[in-house]
């Protein structure tokens, strides 16, 4: 669940990724419908609040994202520590250390892609 929280704290904040811009395809119809009913405007505030009823299309992106996360932890506190969050900044710095990641975030960031 921690996991997922990280997903919506930076899924606003890392839109230049290509798995990023699959959540906001897949789940912007849920943040309408089920956001605009509980009044909320931000997206990982939804998500937390609502997301039993987002739609499955969704949940799996976000669980996708959740994974390569998790897989990529230790890599971006690793190379990333000091930058701040927002604007797809830990998505560059990520993308320009593609080559020092680990196997796991390298696999999970291929996979997510799928």
């Amino acid at each position: 669940m921690a996991c997922l929280a990280l997903v919506f704290a930076l899924a606003i904040e890392l839109p230049a990724s290509a798995q990023y811009a699959a959540v906001i395809q897949a789940c912007s119809q849920d943040v309408t419908t089920v956001c605009s009913q509980s009044g909320q405007n931000r997206f990982n505030e939804c998500v937390k609040s609502h997301f039993p009823e987002l739609s499955e299309r969704c949940k799996a992106s976000l669980v996708r994202i959740a994974t390569t996360l998790k897989a990529c932890a230790i890599d971006i506190q690793e190379h990333c520590h000091l930058i701040k969050p927002g604007a797809g900044r830990v998505f560059l710095c990520v993308k320009r250390h593609f080559s020092a990641l680990s196997d796991p975030c390298k696999e999970a960031i291929a996979a997510g892609r799928q």
